[in-house]
């Protein structure tokens, strides 16, 4: 079927082609999450949280368990290395293997002697530091989570140095943050606040450190859905997409709202990325599925991937 679009500036058409086609390509799912495309297996790659499997998609159709995560992964990225680093829901931990599960290590399960709170997304700068968000999702009785004690007040976004395992709060205030992405040039990391159904913006200086807060833009309730702000990420020009009630929302690197791709209310987005040859397919995954179509431009980590950042060329 082709793509639905709610349009509100027409610079949404250079983004995306009406003509499009929507598939479903991997069905019967429980809730998927975590979407990242492997450029060296040529392969995406996801989460079904509450069997706990990593899953694997690849162009001949072919889709299957990678292996059994255990402990209800969630938002997953590579780091330079090519290594996954993973948020785990049932352990609350942030840890990181290969992928195909091996070599497991946990890089974080606490800061300043407190629990986290259950990491849910993350991402990784261009020189290894690593960014995730922590609410309490994970916590909670939910197919997705396991219901435990919440060990904090706090919902922050850490910083993680995997060289010497140091870790920090970032930035704190949030209600639970939730998906978050770099700009392009890294000196902005923008995150998404659920329950306040807004994205906040942070300057990045060189050490890594969060300043300058500030709102980039709001994200509207709409009709058919109570979805929150969920998974978020950036294509080649700056726009920032975020997963929300109804679809993915289009956002320009100024904040001007573009529109939404609609997803069926059966099809409730989660998370996304680009992969494929060109970077330019744009995988889904939502509750039940995973979807995939096209769009005109790639996502960044397209870019980043031809620069031999994400993940290396080499084998160091």
């Amino acid at each position: 079927m082709k793509v639905k679009l709610k349009v509100l500036d027409e610079r949404l058409w250079d983004l995306i082609d009406p003509e499009a086609e929507m598939e479903e390509i991997v069905p019967d799912m429980h809730l998927t999450e975590g979407a990242l495309w492997d450029y060296k297996e040529h392969r995406l790659l996801f989460n079904d949280i509450p069997v706990s499997n990593t899953m694997y998609w690849k162009k001949s159709g072919e889709s299957g368990v990678l292996f059994s995560n255990g402990k209800k992964a969630n938002g997953q990225c590579f780091d330079p290395q090519g290594r996954l680093i993973v948020c785990e829901h049932a352990t609350s931990f942030l840890s990181r293997c290969h992928t195909d599960g091996s070599g497991y290590e946990v890089l974080a399960k606490e800061c300043m002697g407190v629990e986290l709170n259950s990491p849910n997304d993350v991402v990784c700068r261009s020189d290894g530091l690593i960014y995730f968000t922590d609410p309490d999702y994970g916590r909670q009785d939910k197919p997705a989570g396991v219901y435990r004690p919440v060990p904090s007040d706090k919902r922050p976004v850490y910083l993680l140095n995997p060289e010497d395992g140091s870790i920090r709060i970032g930035a704190d205030g949030f209600a639970n943050p939730n998906g978050l992405c770099f700009s392009p040039d890294e000196k902005i990391l923008y995150v998404n606040d659920s329950p306040n159904y807004c994205i906040e913006a942070f300057d990045v200086a060189q050490d890594g450190s969060l300043s300058e807060r500030r709102r980039f833009a709001s994200v509207p309730i709409m009709d058919t859905d109570d979805t929150v702000p969920d998974g978020m990420k950036i294509d080649e020009k700056g726009n920032v997409l975020c997963c929300g009630p109804d679809g993915l929302h289009y956002y320009l690197p100024d904040g001007t709202r573009l529109g939404v791709l609609i997803i069926s209310h059966m099809d409730t987005a989660l998370n996304f990325c680009w992969g494929g040859d060109d970077g330019k397919d744009l995988f889904i995954t939502c509750i039940g599925s995973v979807l995939k179509t096209r769009t005109k431009v790639c996502g960044y980590t397209h870019i980043q991937y031809l620069d031999g950042v994400f993940p290396r060329k080499d084998k160091r």
